[in-house]
């Protein structure tokens, strides 16, 4: 009689093997039954239908129908789901491979007769039954459960299914095909976590060192995108439960998003398995504990450790050491120091052996070489990233980010469109970037813009304390160009001061230039709301001089249109101009309170909405302050109040409570001794590395714009 063993011989699947693997590693896959059994099923019957209700879209829910329709999918559609199948999937990936990280074991189940394709996919089907198996029984189980209670959803409960079936046959197959690149047990989690994150990683890494050092960087979206995709626990937390509705808004049906990458996901983990049977026949038992199996992966591993060793290393050592520098230099001689322990730790793993300094050093030279050259090529700036700027005649369209004062509706501004107008200024903002960066006084230390203040004498009828000086702006801009190609720059410490602003040819004034002109500033304050919006009341606070205190007053229903025309005008005049300096321009300028505008439109779904705009008056408004005072809105005992006229009542208050009225009421007595100044916060940033490192002759100026 042939015993088992020799009958099954030249077999591609042993049942024996695989109910000996599913009974030695139960507890495996008796867990993965029990934890989705209280995560589906009972977490389902113990929903209260009586008390829980949910709406979405306006529909009634119960509890059990909104668990049984959206929360279901939740289960895997989240990074905690995604993290979970990998963690069971390598699991089971260590269970069925870990005879070959022993050499006795190694060598007993080979030396069987038995194939080595046999015993490969014997141990794939034991491992995908771990996970596969108790899935199609909570599956059953749910089913029966919805029936019950009579909320049965195959659709959502059927994409469960399918969703997690193909994230455990690719994490499985990602794992095994690890597995095989191996031969010790320990590396083998190491390398699949390594083959899930890495991209998303060094995507990560390279955008942090990139945006250090150079000037204008601006993060690359389609670096994340692509790194995303080989990402895959990244790619497969994107997805999620989408819910659409009708013309009038009548919510339709829901759609889970994400089976599309699961089924590409689920192809790759196929090839996946064919590329591990492959090396698996060419693996040699030799390599059980090894922390790598193949030959020609060895190199790789070997640089490629040293090259991420000196990315991270060199980041979070550069966070610690750049009180010193903020050069570039210390950066590479850190990422240097960090590459060199990262290379010889993994050729000591390679080579199980400390000694391995002398003889492996050329090779720790050629990347520390690499590195050197790409950090070099980053400063000089070899690909013309920095200096580019395009040519107006090459650009489709802009955006153009800013920030400004005072800080109502328009304190953050995002003009973009077609205009050769704005392309001609925003790319003379560009250029003037690069020129005033390229000029910087070599000796500047950087400090005078970080919130610096000077104080202002107080006269009568007002008083400021202090007010600013100098300070710093932020920009980004986006191309569109005419190939169909983006290109985005973002600048942030920008310098501001007094005589940057004088001059028409700096960033701070041309920045000025950009957010005065009447089409910026009315898409600002009024952009985001539609044709049909209705103007329905308007308010604003005034200082009651009667009562010695500020209240809000209505325009009349008579004076609301007017009143938009009015602020139109002051926008379309220049007279609502904005500033990059909380200067004392500003402050005897900008009144305290806002003019609040609220209107009232019909969104996509047939919802009624309500939006406020709010604009900051300034004394230059004539238009909209005349409109108030013919509306009965400013009187002689309803004033507006400029920030200097504020802080002048309330410095008397503080002297000696003595009261301050305007317009053609008697004046305050002269005012009492100076108070002491007011105390502001103290700034300790350090000045920008992309402008301090200037002072140290490390950047080359950004030569001639080129398209």
């Amino acid at each position: 009689m042939k015993s088992a063993t020799s009958c099954s011989k030249g077999r591609w699947f042993y049942p024996a093997l695989w109910k000996k693997n599913m009974a030695r590693f139960w507890p495996l896959w008796a867990a993965w039954l029990v934890l989705w059994t209280l995560l589906i099923p009972v977490a389902l019957l113990l929903q209260d239908r009586s008390t829980e209700v949910s709406y979405v879209g306006g529909v009634p829910m119960t509890s059990t129908e909104y668990f049984a329709r959206v929360n279901l999918l939740g289960f895997v559609s989240n990074p905690a789901a995604a993290v979970l199948f990998l963690a069971f999937g390598i699991l089971s990936a260590m269970a069925v491979f870990s005879y070959l990280y022993s050499s006795r074991s190694a060598g007993f189940f080979h030396a069987l007769p038995v194939r080595r394709e046999g015993l490969f996919l014997t141990s794939v089907a034991s491992g995908l039954s771990f996970a596969m198996l108790p899935t199609l029984a909570v599956f059953l189980l749910t089913l029966v459960c919805e029936a019950a209670l009579g909320c049965l959803w195959i659709g959502p409960l059927g994409m469960w299914l399918a969703m997690s079936l193909l994230m455990e046959l690719f994490f499985f197959s990602a794992a095994a095909f690890c597995a095989m690149f191996t031969g010790h047990i320990l590396a083998m989690p190491v390398f699949s976590l390594v083959f899930n994150f890495l991209a998303i990683g060094v995507a990560a890494l390279l955008d942090a060192v990139l945006s250090l050092f150079v000037f204008g960087y601006s993060t690359f979206d389609g670096l994340y995108t692509f790194a995303a995709w080989l990402s895959p626990v990244v790619k497969l937390s994107q997805g999620g439960v989408r819910f659409f509705y009708d013309e009038a808004g009548n919510f339709q049906r829901f759609a889970f998003q994400g089976l599309g990458p699961a089924l590409v996901f689920a192809f790759a983990g196929v090839v996946l398995l064919v590329l591990a049977l492959l090396l698996y026949r060419r693996r040699q038992l030799e390599s059980a504990g090894d922390v790598v199996s193949v030959p020609w992966v060895r190199p790789v591993f070997k640089y490629g450790m040293g090259f991420c060793c000196a990315l991270a290393g060199g980041i979070l050592l550069y966070q610690f050491f750049s009180v010193l520098s903020q050069s570039i230099w210390l950066f590479l001689a850190l990422a240097l120091i960090a590459g060199i322990v990262g290379y010889f730790a993994a050729q000591m793993l390679l080579s199980k052996s400390f000694r391995v300094f002398r003889r492996y050093w050329p090779g720790c030279l050629g990347l520390c070489a690499a590195i050197f050259l790409l950090t070099a090529g980053v400063e000089m700036d070899v690909t013309g990233y920095q200096s580019r700027v395009p040519d107006p005649e090459d650009v489709a369209s802009v955006t153009v980010d800013l920030r400004s004062s005072p800080s109502d509706d328009a304190h953050t501004s995002s003009p973009d469109g077609e205009d050769p107008a704005l392309i001609q200024a925003v790319t003379g903002l560009h250029q003037s970037i690069l020129d005033d960066y390229s000029a910087f006084p070599a000796d500047w230390s950087g400090q005078e813009y970080y919130g610096a203040w000077e104080e202002v004498p107080t006269t009568e009828g007002s008083y400021l304390g202090e007010v600013e000086t100098a300070s710093e702006t932020d920009v980004r801009i986006d191309y569109v160009l005419s190939d169909g190609s983006t290109l985005s720059r973002r600048y942030s410490n920008i310098p501001v001061d007094a005589a940057r602003l004088s001059n028409p040819d700096s960033p701070p004034a041309r920045i000025l230039d950009i957010l005065d002109r009447p089409e910026v500033l009315r898409e600002a304050y009024f952009g985001m709301l539609p044709q049909d919006a209705v103007l329905t009341s308007a308010t604003i606070d005034l200082y009651d001089v009667g009562q010695g205190e500020y209240d809000t007053f209505p325009v009349p229903a008579e004076y609301r249109d007017r009143l938009l025309e009015a602020v139109l005008a002051d926008i379309g005049e220049g007279h609502l101009p904005r500033y990059l300096l909380d200067s004392r321009e500003r402050y005897e300028n900008c009144y305290v309170s806002d003019l609040m505008l609220q209107y009232r439109y019909t969104d996509s779904r047939g919802s009624s909405v309500s939006r406020e705009v709010c604009v900051t008056l300034q004394t230059t408004a004539s238009h909209s302050l005349d409109l108030l005072r013919e509306a009965g809105v400013l009187t002689q005992d309803r004033i507006l109040e400029t920030h200097a006229q504020s802080g002048y009542r309330d410095y008397l208050s503080w002297e000696d409570g003595a009261a301050v009225s305007y317009g053609d009421a008697a004046h305050a007595p002269p005012p009492p001794p100076r108070a002491p100044p007011v105390a502001r916060p103290e700034h300790k940033k350090r000045p920008p590395r992309a402008w301090t490192r200037r002072r140290e002759g490390l950047f080359a100026p950004p030569g001639p714009a080129s398209a």
